[in-house]
């Protein structure tokens, strides 16, 4: 799918004064993961049917049609390829659509490796971690309208919240609450689709969506979701950024398919209290084409460490070209302050 360009006669701006956009808030669902995993998600998806459907032809068209079969095949046998929770989840949401469970596994899959992002850590003078996105697709008309916020509860108590899509298992941005903040960035290492099918198919790496939800409800400290997420084999390569809740906790890990190439903490990084990851290795340089990461670290140079909330961040994920028009949604969260979590679909 063709991405057009933001026209012209948008300007840059500067700190606090954000681009034009008509923002809206995601609707807010509850998990109840008390129940059996094929039951979790009907009310949900029931909601936005016809957008799944949609969601899945344009994904199946970015797809060779000699990849098909295969996909056919993980959902013909999916308890092979998947960690069962997932696959009887996936199955759940198949029969509430009344579609097949290829289709299903296609569409949440291929979530995984194809999103653009822009993630931000930092620490604010008071040592509080802070953690903001930018979440861009190609098909973003389509997933504004099933991008919804998730609270997954055990015993009436919320384990973990992410920002996701109806219809979709996995998790590409979430908060434990007290614990840790974690986002995914694609890293671009070939062709996406013949990545993931390679991955699933020698069943030795996790799906990174369902690693990160895996993450999110099984690890209690930053330290532990560091260790998982960084240690993990996976299907694709991708950058994992972590935010903590205790003063100097934000990494940057760039994930190979096995082991990682590379932990950049926060500490390391000039000025020493924030870390800007886009799509591209932190050590490179981004192509003209595709330069979010200069002006988001000038934004947050001009920002301050004194200035930091909700407020100050999102104005500074705003920006042109941080924000652009293939962004979804964006978040401002801190594990620190669960309820400072908040969220927007956005229409630049």
């Amino acid at each position: 799918m063709l991405v057009l360009l933001l026209s012209a006669a948008v300007v840059a701006v500067s700190v606090g004064t954000p681009l034009p956009i008509h923002d809206s808030t995601p609707q807010a669902f509850t998990i109840n993961l008390d129940l059996a995993p094929d039951q979790r998600w009907a009310h949900v998806v029931t909601k936005f049917s016809e957008l799944a459907k949609d969601a899945h032809k344009v994904i199946a068209s970015l797809v060779p049609e000699d990849a098909i079969p295969l996909v056919e095949e993980i959902g013909s046998e999916l308890d092979n390829y998947l960690p069962k929770e997932y696959a009887d989840e996936m199955r759940g949401i198949s029969t509430a659509l009344n579609s097949s469970l290829g289709d299903v596994v296609l569409t949440n899959l291929a979530y995984d490796i194809t999103a653009f992002c822009t993630s931000i850590v930092c620490q604010d003078s008071k040592g509080q971690i802070w953690h903001a996105r930018n979440l861009d697709y190609s098909y973003g008309s389509i997933l504004r309208s099933s991008t919804i916020k998730v609270d997954y509860q055990r015993g009436g108590q919320t384990v973990y919240t992410g920002i996701t899509f109806a219809g979709y298992v996995g998790l590409l941005t979430g908060q434990r609450p007290n614990a840790f903040t974690v986002t995914v960035d694609e890293r671009d290492q070939g062709q996406w689709w013949m990545n993931l099918l390679v991955a699933i198919l020698d069943q030795s790496a996790k799906p990174i969506g369902l690693l990160v939800r895996d993450v999110l409800a099984t690890s209690t400290t930053y330290a532990d979701a560091v260790d998982v997420l960084s240690s993990t084999d996976t299907e694709a390569d991708a950058y994992f950024i972590v935010g903590g809740t205790k003063s100097g906790e934000g990494v940057v890990i760039t994930k190979s398919r096995i082991g990682s190439d590379d932990l950049w903490y926060m500490n390391e990084a000039v000025p020493g209290w924030f870390l800007v990851e886009t799509n591209y290795d932190h050590w490179t340089t981004p192509p003209p084409s595709d330069n979010r990461r200069d002006p988001a670290v000038n934004a947050m140079k001009a920002l301050n460490r004194n200035n930091i909330n909700v407020t100050s961040l999102y104005n500074v994920i705003s920006i042109h070209p941080v924000l652009n028009n293939r962004t979804v949604y964006s978040i401002v969260m801190s594990a620190a302050q669960p309820n400072i979590l908040t969220s927007w679909i956005r229409t630049p």
